[in-house]
């Protein structure tokens, strides 16, 4: 899902649906392609949220988040605004 709210100031939050539970992974891109935070984790069927914060990507402006699990992947566009 999209993250929420965005764009966003101090936090946002990702959902995402897990047709079965297992192992995701939420990687975070500026717009050249550099990673800038990478999430892994074993996660539940069904709904899941991350939280991320301004703090802990320590850049603003546009960034890509992807979202990997199984054979799915999905990219979305993000806002930190200062």
């Amino acid at each position: 899902f999209q993250n929420q709210p965005n764009p966003f100031e101090s936090s946002t939050t990702i959902g995402f649906q897990l047709p079965q539970g297992g192992a995701a992974t939420l990687t975070v891109y500026d717009l050249a392609g550099k990673e800038v935070k990478r999430i892994e984790g074993e996660y539940a069927k069904g709904y899941n949220e991350l939280t991320l914060t301004k703090s802990e990507l320590r850049v603003s402006g546009v960034l890509y988040y992807q979202l990997e699990s199984g054979d799915f992947t999905a990219t979305k566009k993000m806002i930190v605004i200062e």
